[in-house]
């Protein structure tokens, strides 16, 4: 059975970030295996470097907005009402596929206009939202609406059905390992450096962890003192963090800002070890997969998001939410065996292969649509299953 279908997404690129590598990647691979997929999603006026292919629809404008403590986006039209309404029934979509929470302006529009079946991705991980609390008797309108419901994690899970309880099928986060592998060249000038590397990916922002990372610098460099930090990444609290490094270890510390798009891929295969402290409201780990895909040793806060990935002891190590000195003595443990750095790498690409590649996943949420489609097409669509 071949679909079409269009998804929703208040964020996508060139704003970075999780959901828009997802929907990306879901995208392509669902169009790889015959489907026709369409992607509707706001203008935006920076972020990484993007060249929309043609099954990307733009309307309105977007505006970032702070929302659980990160950046969120809504997109705003003098006319956002009819062209949304127009697009979605005139497109004579299958599927109506949204990304991320179920609010303004793009994702409630599209279920309200939708003659589709409606299938949303839940990608967030939170204690608590206050969208959903103020706004729950409301929004379950919206959700009555849902045909399918995806969780990429079972944090993601729990962290939606607190809310909106129902049933959520766990699909995972994918990763592109035609763009994140253990062939990937080193980087020139970080090969030059003799030294063992920390590699540390993500937004400058308090809920990475970062701050755990640079305190535990002084406790790693007292049993590996060769090893420099490399922190790949850009955010509000930059300046804080590099001020944040002791006058004596600074030379020790290389904050590289953001980074070329296609460098990032290079930076994971020139360092010996991933770090990633994160202290919560993670519902997965993207950056995991893409140092485990590199075939690079894993190591991770404790925290509910990246325990669906790691597997303490076996494909990577978990150390103590905000817990500097275990994580120093993780990665110490790391850099000083290199039998033990061998093994989590190659459990953690093991991993990556079998479950995680964008082929398996795009599987996954191709074999949902054909439970959805058998289930409710004549319903919704008015069509034969046999089609």
């Amino acid at each position: 059975m071949k679909y079409r279908i269009l998804f929703v997404s208040d964020i996508f690129y060139p704003h970075p970030g999780g959901i828009s590598e997802h929907i990306h990647h879901l995208a392509a691979h669902l169009r790889r295996r015959g489907h026709e997929t369409f992607i509707l999603t706001a203008n935006f006026t920076d972020g990484v470097k993007y060249v929309d292919p043609p099954y990307v629809i733009r309307v309105g404008r977007s505006f970032k907005i702070p929302v659980n403590k990160s950046i969120g986006s809504i997109t705003l039209s003098p006319r956002i009402h009819k062209v949304v309404k127009d697009i979605v029934q005139k497109g004579n979509y299958d599927f109506i596929h949204i990304h991320g929470p179920i609010a303004p302006v793009l994702p409630m529009l599209a279920l309200k206009y939708s003659r589709s079946i409606n299938v949303a991705t839940f990608h967030a991980a939170h204690d608590r939202n206050l969208l959903y609390m103020l706004f729950k008797n409301y929004l379950e309108h919206y959700f009555r609406k849902l045909h399918g419901r995806i969780a990429v994690s079972e944090v993601a899970r729990r962290s939606i059905a607190m809310y909106f309880p129902g049933e959520y099928r766990i699909i995972p986060n994918g990763v592109d390992v035609s763009r994140f592998n253990p062939d990937n060249p080193p980087l020139e000038w970080l090969s030059q450096i003799e030294s063992r590397k920390v590699l540390f990916v993500g937004r400058l922002e308090p809920r990475k962890g970062l701050k755990f990372l640079l305190l535990a610098v002084p406790e790693i460099l007292k049993y590996v003192p060769d090893t420099i930090f490399v922190i790949v990444g850009d955010g509000p609290y930059r300046a804080y963090y590099e001020q944040f490094v002791r006058d004596e270890f600074r030379s020790r510390v290389i904050f590289t800002g953001k980074v070329p798009y296609e460098d990032l891929p290079r930076y994971y295969t020139s360092t010996d070890v991933f770090v990633s402290p994160a202290t919560g409201n993670e519902s997965f780990g993207i950056v995991l997969l893409e140092a485990m895909a590199s075939r690079r040793p894993v190591v991770a806060s404790d925290i509910d998001g990246y325990r669906q990935v790691v597997e303490d002891g076996r494909n990577g190590l978990l150390f103590e939410k905000e817990n500097h000195l275990d994580l120093a003595d993780k990665v110490v443990r790391v850099l000083s065996n290199r039998p033990l750095a061998r093994r989590l790498a190659e459990e953690g690409y093991r991993d990556v292969m079998r479950k995680y590649r964008w082929e398996v996943v795009s599987g996954q949420v191709e074999d949902y649509y054909n439970e959805l489609y058998e289930q409710f097409a004549p319903e919704v669509l008015g069509a034969s299953v046999s089609r």
